[in-house]
């Protein structure tokens, strides 16, 4: 009896060290983590911010507003873009409804509201600074604070996994559609780096059949 139980205690006080490393080790992960879709797709997707397919993001506040402001997809393809406000603090937005827009080498593209909602605030920082895209996106970053009207709203938008698996879609569609388009002489995919991804700014190469047509395909809201 004495043998099994000095084999009972061994086992028990291995088991309790197992399961302490193992508690040690989870608490080392970080709580919130940033990945990338494919190692050919470097943008930026947190974990615990909301996208639309329209390529807003907007971040949840524990009160029920959100922050909003364009994706890393859309930032990413522009260089130093004008950005302008067509709503103000105050003011209704409903679902498809134009928020503002980025500007570039006298064209422009058009960002519209996932959600209806008010506006309960505007950065202005960013148009001063849009370099914010690049720099500091989701937290500096944004365009409106909006206190939504129907949260239930919320649940169209996309989260976590699903926005990575959906991302790398987004890049073979662009793809598609700067496919055959000729840039002084050249074909777009000249504009692609090793991997298909589009080099950074590749818009301001594009003429502005190829901005309508970008808008029409990825910033509508449907």
């Amino acid at each position: 009896m004495t043998v099994l139980f000095v084999a009972m205690t061994m086992l028990f006080f291995l088991t309790l060290e197992v399961v302490v490393r193992r508690v040690r080790s989870a608490k080392t992960v970080p709580a919130t983590t940033v990945h990338t879709a494919q190692p050919a797709y470097p943008v930026r997707l947190p974990d615990g911010i909301f996208f639309a397919r329209s390529h807003t993001w907007l971040s949840l506040f524990p009160s029920g507003k959100v922050r909003l402001g364009v994706d890393d997809f859309v930032g990413r393809l522009l260089d130093k873009p004008e950005v302008e406000y067509l709503k103000s603090t105050g003011d209704s937005v409903k679902k498809g409804e134009p928020l503002f827009s980025l500007s570039e080498g006298g064209r422009t593209l058009t960002l519209r509201a996932p959600m209806d909602g008010r506006i309960i605030g505007v950065n202005e920082q960013l148009a001063k600074n849009p370099g914010l895209l690049k720099e500091n996106l989701f937290s500096e970053g944004w365009a409106y604070t909006i206190q939504p009207e129907k949260p239930s709203e919320l649940r169209s938008l996309m989260l976590g996994e699903e926005t990575r698996s959906w991302i790398p879609q987004e890049f073979r569609r662009l793809r598609d559609v700067f496919a055959g388009v000729a840039v002084e002489g050249e074909l777009v995919p000249a504009l692609l780096q090793d991997g298909g991804q589009p080099v950074a700014g590749a818009l301001k190469h594009m003429g502005p059949d190829v901005w309508d047509n970008f808008e029409e395909e990825f910033l509508q809201v449907r």
